[in-house]
């Protein structure tokens, strides 16, 4: 081919890579620009950040862990709702209290559960009371730390530990208090003036005696 003819076609092949790099060039700006407006138009529930629903509060607060904080039947419309830190014992749990109610928040607390008395587990030297691991293990299954745990007070507020005294329920309302008198784990306690959940409770207990249950039966013979 003469030296002019391959010249105007480098020229036409030069051409042809411009008008397709453009081309490309103008497609990618157009993409960009509608995924930029879809991102603004979409609705705010499927864009990331607080208000996105796979962004859940922290393990720990009140409202997280997958909990939600509706109040379940059965639980009194005073009660209060903290997360479970641990369990202590079979009568006594730690708690951390959501701000702006009975107990004070920021911290762990520990709640005596009202009109109810486990055996004492080993302390001090002592071994532990008949029944007192089981009924320990039992309400540790109920409350799991980082539950929610609905706490309802009486007229006295607290012990002469300072320790709140609550009625405490499960986060789909099974009242704790009651059912580990109810399963024999708990005997009934009174200690005036918190006298709001005793008759239930102490019918609890009376049912487990009777049929044996718990502490009631082979656990704790004689």
């Amino acid at each position: 081919m003469p030296r002019r003819g391959r010249l105007v076609a480098l020229v036409i092949t030069l051409a042809v890579v411009l008008v397709a790099v453009a081309a490309a060039g103008a497609w990618l700006v157009d993409v960009g620009t509608d995924r930029l407006a879809g991102a603004r138009d979409e609705p705010p529930e499927h864009q990331q950040g607080a208000s996105d629903p796979d962004v859940h509060p922290q393990e720990g607060e009140p409202g997280g862990g997958g909990h939600g904080d509706a109040r379940p039947p059965g639980v009194p419309d005073d009660a209060e709702a903290a997360i479970v830190d641990r369990v202590v014992d079979g009568d006594t749990i730690r708690v951390v209290a959501a701000p702006g109610g009975s107990i004070p928040a920021g911290g762990s607390i520990r709640v005596r559960l009202l009109n109810i008395d486990t055996p004492e587990l080993a302390r001090d030297g002592q071994p532990a009371q008949c029944g007192a691991e089981e009924a320990r293990d039992r309400i540790a299954t109920l409350l799991v730390p980082g539950d929610l745990v609905w706490l309802a007070a009486d007229r006295e507020d607290r012990d002469r530990f300072d320790r709140p005294l609550r009625g405490a329920w499960t986060a789909d309302g099974v009242f704790v208090n009651e059912l580990l008198a109810e399963e024999g784990y708990a005997e009934p306690l009174l200690i005036p003036p918190n006298d709001r959940f005793h008759a239930r409770i102490a019918a609890a207990a009376d049912r487990a005696q009777r049929a044996g249950r718990g502490i009631w039966g082979a656990w704790c013979p004689g």
